[in-house]
């Protein structure tokens, strides 16, 4: 059995809000939901190696100890929710349960950029 993924990142997974206003528009909102603590690494592409620093077309792959992809009943996924990491904002694209064995979490990403 897998011991405990124990990463190195704090990782804030929020939940998206729909409001609409006095103008009858819809307003998206993002909710922290829960932190979650694992290791967050560069899957391919999106660092400029000139400059040194991420781009925006970056994929990127979270592990993290598994948890149920849900907050207050409602299932998390890649449509209503993202990753805030140090200040910047990640895209959901999978949450995945290898396996489906329940002992960690492989969450996909795309980098979005600071917030």
């Amino acid at each position: 059995m897998m011991g405990h993924i124990n990463g190195n990142t704090k990782a804030v997974v929020q939940i998206r809000e729909v409001e609409t206003d006095e103008y009858k528009a819809d307003r998206t909102r993002w909710k922290d939901a829960f932190s979650v603590k694992g290791t967050l690494d560069l899957l391919d592409g999106g660092v400029n190696l000139k400059m040194m620093s991420r781009t925006e077309d970056a994929d990127y792959i979270f592990i993290c100890d598994y948890f149920l992809p849900a907050y207050n009943g409602e299932k998390l996924t890649a449509e209503n929710s993202r990753l805030l990491i140090e200040g910047e904002v990640y895209e959901v694209k999978l949450f995945d349960d290898p396996m489906r064995l329940h002992e960690h979490l492989e969450i996909y990403l795309k980098y979005l950029g600071g917030q």
